[in-house]
Formats: structure tokens, C-alpha cells, sequence
């Protein structure tokens, strides 16, 4: 239960790095970090804030937005090179 919400990110944060435009190896790295990080910081918060004085799962707000960011992102494209 401790796990899921990492595991989760970290599975799905290179996927976001990689669409939203960092492309090489360090910068893309660097970015699925951020991008991990963030998804964690703000779900955390949410899932704190949401019914206050109860605590929800931060899994499920991680879900929710970093599926709802890439399913934004994979309808969006990327445009190819070359």
C-alpha cells in the first residue's frame, strides 16, 4: 500500500518527460524527476486537503493526475523529427 503510489510514478513519469518534449538522455532524466517529484508533491497535498481532517490516499490523486496528464499529453501528439 506504501509502494503503490511510487511505483506508479515511477513508471509513468519518463512517459510524461518523454512527451512533454525532453528528448535527450540527462534532460530527459532530469525532467522525469521533476515531473515524478511534482505529481508526488501535489498529490500528497491533495489527497491531505481534499477531506480535511481525513487523509486520503495519495494513490489515488497520483492516478488521477498523472493519468489525466498523460492521456492529455498522448491525444495532444508529438511531433515527429526527420
Amino acid at each position: 500500500m506504501v509502494v503503490g503510489p511510487l511505483s506508479f510514478v515511477g513508471l509513468i513519469a519518463p512517459h510524461l518527460a518523454r512527451l512533454a518534449g525532453f528528448s535527450r538522455a540527462r534532460v530527459h532524466l532530469a525532467g522525469a524527476m521533476l515531473l515524478g517529484a511534482l505529481l508526488m508533491i501535489v498529490s500528497d497535498w491533495l489527497s491531505r486537503m481534499a477531506a480535511f481532517p481525513y487523509e486520503l490516499p495519495a494513490g489515488l490523486f497520483a492516478s488521477l493526475l498523472g493519468g489525466t496528464y498523460l492521456g492529455y499529453l498522448l491525444a495532444r501528439g508529438v511531433p515527429r523529427r526527420g
